[in-house]
């Protein structure tokens, strides 16, 4: 009987063994099936592309074929390096990230996420850009304009030198676009942020004649919900163009003029 349960002992990692050896003869038996394919077509999926525009099949295929100077399609996976592919993809600023890789078909399927703006610096003293949702600054599109919230202003000019994920000061007024864009009734209502050289902020709305007056960027939520207790409870109230600024930098208090 012991001798019996030993057998069972000894042939257990056996198969193990075993098993495990001929998954990996399996994988490179596929691997090497797909690396003598020849590529008979590429599938493109961008996500996100029903409401951001900032790349196309067109674009992507002018990336992956080096502008139509090398060949893809109909060329063996041996001659392509799919690496590199994703590394030529990236070289475009409004693409967050991509992934490429054979099908059992012999497709090239690529994948791409684009960035996502969440604000457009608008100012006059520095080149037109957008402000991605990682904090980084994307050039403008020719083929997209993005409905995002606009920023400018002296305070502004300072910031964008500045890394606005690292920098302490830079993230404070980056987590306030943040904000903005996360929360839809502010995100349909401000149109406008300016940062004044001292570091405060004003801000102008879709609706109404108000110039709000922020102050710095502390404290974003507390007075978010006052500048959201102004237009839905005192301007119905009150009438839409009796104020024509409203001031919510300080504690528990709601200043109109």
């Amino acid at each position: 009987m012991f001798g019996s349960l030993g057998k069972i002992k000894l042939r257990t990692p056996v198969k193990i063994v075993a098993g495990a050896l001929c998954f990996f003869i399996l994988i490179g038996f596929v691997e090497n099936k797909q690396h003598n394919k020849v590529c008979s077509g590429i599938n493109i999926h961008i996500e996100d592309a029903y409401d951001t525009y900032f790349i196309n099949d067109i674009d992507v295929l002018a990336l992956l074929t080096n502008n139509g100077t090398e060949r893809i399609d109909g060329q063996s996976f041996k001659e392509i390096n799919l690496k590199n592919l994703e590394l030529r993809l990236k070289t475009n600023k409004f693409v967050k990230s991509c992934q490429v890789y054979v099908d059992l078909m012999g497709k090239l399927n690529v994948i791409i996420q684009q960035n996502r703006p969440i604000a457009r610096v608008i100012d006059s003293h520095v080149p037109d850009a957008y402000i991605s949702e990682d904090g980084e600054i994307l050039p403008l599109s020719e083929r997209f304009t993005a409905r995002v919230v606009l920023v400018e202003g002296r305070g502004l000019r300072k910031l964008l030198d500045k890394n606005l994920q690292a920098d302490s000061t830079a993230k404070e007024y980056f987590e306030l676009l943040q904000y903005i864009d996360n929360e839809r009734f502010f995100k349909a209502l401000i149109t406008q942020v300016v940062i004044l050289e001292d570091g405060t902020i004003q801000m102008y709305p879709q609706l109404g004649r108000q110039i709000i007056e922020f102050g710095t960027p502390t404290d974003i939520k507390r007075k978010f919900e006052k500048i959201r207790i102004f237009y839905q409870k005192v301007m119905p109230a009150q009438g839409w163009n009796r104020y024509g600024r409203v001031n919510v930098a300080y504690q528990n208090q709601i200043v109109c003029e």
